[in-house]
This record gives structure tokens, C-alpha cells and sequence, in this order.
């Protein structure tokens, strides 16, 4: 599965383009690859999907934190990954993140094609997730733990699921590389 591209844009495509990466060329769906002029250099971060089961796509977007919100987005019922991509290429994850965690649903309607009650169970399912992956990413522990090579993931399922309350700073630490298991 292709989840990043470095090239070249080859032609547009009516939902986006053709991305060259060597001799290879890649269908990538995202309206805002239309906006890139033909020679293009381009870095990209994709999510493949088959449509009705049969045939492969790729979905375009900027950055690795746009290519988690669309699989966030996945999750969601009624969003496809046609509409994800759509949801993401109006607007930057940064603009998304706040839209859902503030319940902004008249901003999140302006997608097109995206429904007032799909645009309600996005808020609703989305919105508590992301407030607490922006909680443990501002935390103090986030750094620490990162600095020391540990992935997302990885820092994120240990800080949810270590018991901080009542520990100073050095022993909340050394709980969160206990529930790491030392793995590194």
C-alpha cells in the first residue's frame, strides 16, 4: 500500500492528477492537486481504498497529520473516502480540528456534499477523540517520551492508559516507561 509519493505532477486528472515517481505514474484523487501547475515537484501522503471492491484509488493529501484525520474520518459512519478526502481538501486538518472540536456544524456543511446529519455524527463521534489526542500531545510526558524515540502511538496508548493522578513529574515518568515496557 502507497501511503507517501515524492515526484512529479504529469497531467490533471478530472478529480486530480497524475503524480510521477520515476517511471511510474500514480492516480491520485484531491481537488487541490488541480491548483498544481504540470512539472511540479510534489511530496505527498496517501490512503489507498478500492472502490466498489474492484478498483484501486489513492487519496491525496499535504501532510502525515491530514492522512491520520482522513483515516479519523473513515471511522466515522456514512464518510466515505471519496467525502474524507473532499472534507479535507476544504479545509487544512488545523481548520478541521477545531471546526469538529468546537461543533462548528454550519462550517462543516460548507463541504460540498456533505449532509447536515453526516456533518452531526462527525462532530459527535470525532469531537471527544480529538480533544483528548490534542490534551496528550500538549502534556509535558508527549516530549519527554518522544525525545526518547518513542512513536505516537505508542506514547498515546501509554499516557490513556497509566494512572497520573497524585505522582510528581519523575515518578509519572518512570509509570509511563513502565506501561512502555521498555522498549527502548
Amino acid at each position: 500500500m502507497q501511503a507517501y509519493l515524492k515526484g512529479s505532477i504529469l497531467t490533471h486528472t478530472k478529480d486530480g492528477a497524475i503524480v510521477l515517481v520515476g517511471d511510474l505514474g500514480y492516480e491520485c484523487l484531491g481537488n487541490w492537486l488541480k491548483t498544481l501547475t504540470v512539472g511540479t515537484q510534489i511530496e505527498l501522503y496517501t490512503y489507498h481504498y478500492l472502490e466498489n471492491q474492484t478498483i484501486p484509488r489513492l487519496i491525496a493529501v499535504k501532510s502525515n497529520e491530514a492522512r491520520e484525520l482522513l483515516i479519523k474520518l473513515l471511522d466515522v459512519s456514512g464518510v466515505g473516502p471519496k467525502m474524507a478526502g473532499r472534507i479535507l481538501d476544504t479545509f487544512p486538518p488545523s481548520i478541521l480540528i477545531s471546526t469538529i472540536t468546537q461543533g462548528d456544524l454550519t462550517t462543516l456543511c460548507q463541504v460540498k456534499g456533505l449532509g447536515k446529519k453526516t456533518a452531526q455524527k462527525i462532530i459527535l463521534e470525532l469531537g471527544k477523540t480529538l480533544v483528548l489526542d490534542s490534551v496528550i500531545t500538549s502534556s509535558p510526558y508527549y516530549e519527554v517520551l518522544s525525545s526518547l524515540g518513542f512513536g505516537n502511538a505508542e506514547i498515546e496508548a501509554a499516557i490513556r492508559s497509566t494512572e497520573l493522578s497524585d505522582l510528581n513529574e519523575n515518578q509519572a515518568i518512570t509509570a509511563l516507561l513502565r506501561s512502555l515496557g521498555g522498549k527502548k
